[in-house]
């Protein structure tokens, strides 16, 4: 899964092995053969890339399907206020988004209010 996630990522980005070697700091040769299956990228290179394509080393494992988890700092702030609430609060936040998107349909549009 890791070689089949490292070239979907370089080709998607344009790039070459020779450009992502070249920022891992080994040879083409060695990058290559992360992508063929024939070498087993240490836990440092494996960083270096999730943090060079901005995604999870669960992802580039094949453990997660998100390839971009970045939140803004509006979704962080909303989380990390969530997780101080105590359960009544955390209910009560559950209800009111159950609520709000009950009042939108998959494409994103407000529902007209029933008459």
């Amino acid at each position: 899964m890791l070689n089949e996630r490292l070239t979907q990522l370089r080709k998607r980005s344009g790039l070459t092995q020779a450009d992502i070697a070249k920022h891992l700091k080994i040879t083409r040769q060695a990058y290559s053969s992360y992508e063929s299956n024939h070498r087993q990228m240490d836990f440092a290179s494996l960083c270096l890339i999730a943090d060079f394509y901005n995604v999870t080393a669960d992802y580039l494992l094949g453990r997660g399907e998100i390839c971009n988890p970045t939140f803004t700092n509006g979704e962080i702030e909303v989380i990390e206020k969530y997780r101080a609430l105590d359960s009544r609060g955390k209910d009560a936040v559950t209800a009111l988004l159950d609520f709000e998107y009950l009042n939108i349909t998959k494409d994103g549009n407000e529902k007209k209010p029933a008459m």
